[in-house]
This record gives C-alpha cells, structure tokens and sequence, in this order.
C-alpha cells in the first residue's frame, strides 16, 4: 500500500514537473516596433493586448516612438541582430537593409501562419526582392495637400487650385493675419518632392532618368528646380528651411505654431495625416485640399508608394508566432476593428 502511495506521487510530482517544463518551453516573448503618433499608438496597444488574449502564451512587448530617431534607432538594432521581430518598415528601406531580399525574413516561408491569399499578388510584389517577401504592403498613400480650414476662413481664401494661387496666398497671408502665417509648411524631404511635382507638371519628365541611372533634369532646369524653393519662401508661401529648423527636432505636428494654426496647411503623405489633425486647436480641423496643377500639364506628379510594411527580423527566433501576429492584425476581425 506505502508503495502504491509512493508511487502516484512520485507519477504526480513528474506529471507536475513535466507540465511547468511545457509551459515554460512553450512561453514566447515577441517584440514589436512602430512610429507613428498616439492615436495609432493606443489602437496597436488594444490590438495587441486582444491577441494576447487569443494566445496567451505569446507575451508581446511594444516598442513605439514618434517619426524622427525611429530609422536610426532601427538601423543600429538591426546590425547588431537585436531587431525586433516584427517591425514596421517602409517601402524605401529595402534597398537600405535588404538589397538581395535576405534582410528580413522571408514571409514565404511562414505561409501555413500568414494567409498571403488575402493580398493582391500585384501588391505583394512591390515588397518581394529576389523572390524573397520582405514584407506585408498595410496601404498605398500618396502626398497630397491638407489645410487648416479656420486659418484658410480667416484670410478669406479658397484654397489653391494653381501654383498660381498657391503663391498669391503667401502675400495675403501675411497682410491678413500676420508675419507668422503661412499658408504652407514642409518638413524633411517634402519641399523636394513638392518642387519635383511641379517640375514633373512642366517638363512632364521624372526627376531620375532610371534606364540611364542618372538625373533626368539638365542643369538649367535643377537652377529652375531650387529657384522656384526660393520663390515659394520670398512669396511667403511657407517658412524657410532655416526658420522651420530654429524649432528644434521634435515633430511638426508637436510645434506649437502648428498646433495654434499660424502654420496652416502641409504636403504629406495621407496614410499619416491624422496625428497631425489630432493636434490642431478644436475646432480647427485638417481638410483635404486641390492638387494645384500648372495650365496643359499632363502629369501632376504625384508620387505614391506602400505606406508601410509589417515585416518579420531575419534575426528572430520565433517566426512562426510571429507570422501569427502579422496574421492578427491584418486578417482577423479583432485585429482590424482596432
């Protein structure tokens, strides 16, 4: 009898033991990055906190920032193999991180977690090097304008259909409402990618002559390209690059002539408009704007692209559950909803 007792609890003391050790081994911590502002920072929170609750083995901590430091933090991590196992990426960076398709993790390979029938072939080709998917395409956007609508009422202007009219605006501007008002602001890259468009309208030729892998512009047209940035900023059209700098490097969206309205309207990309109208003072709010467009032009040289990617780290140990979350969040209802 002493025996028997022995041993159901030797067998209970194993099955016991045996059981924390799968519990403990089938435990997975993920990491996740993304940029962004904090509605889309409290929206990925809740969605990850509802995975967690559909796999309550996976444990995901989030790590997110604003724009500015996130490429560099990311670039550092990523040559050391401490990325983060999913990520978000841009479309642009894979020529950066992975010019042979193996910077991130193949998302082929996880097919069984990932349902890939979900996206356009088309779609997910744009994000595929060498037969390698880098990434998941969330959504195309593109740069367009958007204004400040009590500003925009306040100088009494329509907003501009013309390069013409854009230009006009600054000298009301600052006769209406003051030196502090511009009908613009540009941050970053976006002062070249608005000129690019304007000379995209006139000579109806891109600025990269891709096929010759040179610039397409003659050097006439490059002096045209940066006297039209100078025009724009005597107009009073939008602040000199100078003057936007002296703000420091915190967010646009965070300075407060944004948030008070003196900087009324901005060229940027959609996908990422609304931490911008988040921060206006209410009731102002952010609307979208005509696309001002030179007489006879055939192209307005608009430039789109993937908005962004959700991507897997080529240096993660667990792919399979990390493909479950990318999984998640763009093809379940309770990922969508948030």
């Amino acid at each position: 009898m002493k025996k028997a007792i022995l041993h159901t609890l030797i067998a209970s003391t194993l099955a016991l033991l045996s059981h924390q050790a799968f519990a403990a081994q089938d435990e997975v911590n993920l990491r996740m990055s993304w940029w962004g502002g904090n509605g889309r920072h409290q929206v990925t929170l809740k969605a990850l906190e509802e995975f967690h609750k559909q796999h309550p083995n996976i444990n995901v901590k989030a790590e997110y920032t604003g724009w500015d430091g996130h490429l560099s933090r990311l670039t550092t991590q990523i040559a050391g193999g401490t990325e983060p196992d999913v990520m978000q990426t841009n479309w642009n960076w894979l020529p950066i991180f992975s010019k042979d398709g193996t910077g991130f993790y193949n998302l082929f390979s996880v097919k069984e977690q990932l349902d890939l029938a979900q996206f356009d072939p088309k779609e997910l080709q744009q994000t595929t090097v060498n037969g390698k998917l880098n990434g998941i395409p969330i959504s195309v956007t593109a740069r367009i304008f958007y204004f400040n609508d009590a500003t925009w009422a306040k100088a009494g202007l329509e907003y501009p259909k013309t390069w013409d009219e854009l230009l006009a605006a600054g000298k009301v501007f600052k006769e209406k409402l003051g030196d502090q008002y511009y009908p613009v602001v540009l941050e970053h890259q976006d002062t070249l990618a608005l000129i690019r468009s304007y000379m995209t309208q006139k000579y109806n030729i891109p600025t990269i002559d891709e096929a010759g892998k040179k610039f397409a512009y003659t050097p006439e047209q490059w002096v045209e390209f940066f006297t039209m940035y100078k025009t724009m900023v005597d107009n009073h059209v939008m602040p000199s690059t100078k003057y936007y700098a002296s703000f420091g490097k915190s967010n646009m969206y965070e300075m407060k002539p944004w948030i008070n309205g003196e900087w009324a309207g901005t060229y940027m990309w959609n996908s990422t408009i609304t931490k911008y109208s988040d921060n206006l003072t209410k009731p102002a709010q952010l609307v979208l704007g005509p696309y001002p467009m030179l007489p006879g032009a055939k192209d307005a040289g608009l430039f789109f692209k993937p908005a962004q990617m959700l991507s897997i780290g080529k240096s993660t140990k667990h792919p399979q559950e990390s493909a479950m979350l990318i999984n998640f969040l763009l093809n379940s209802k309770e990922g969508l909803k948030h």
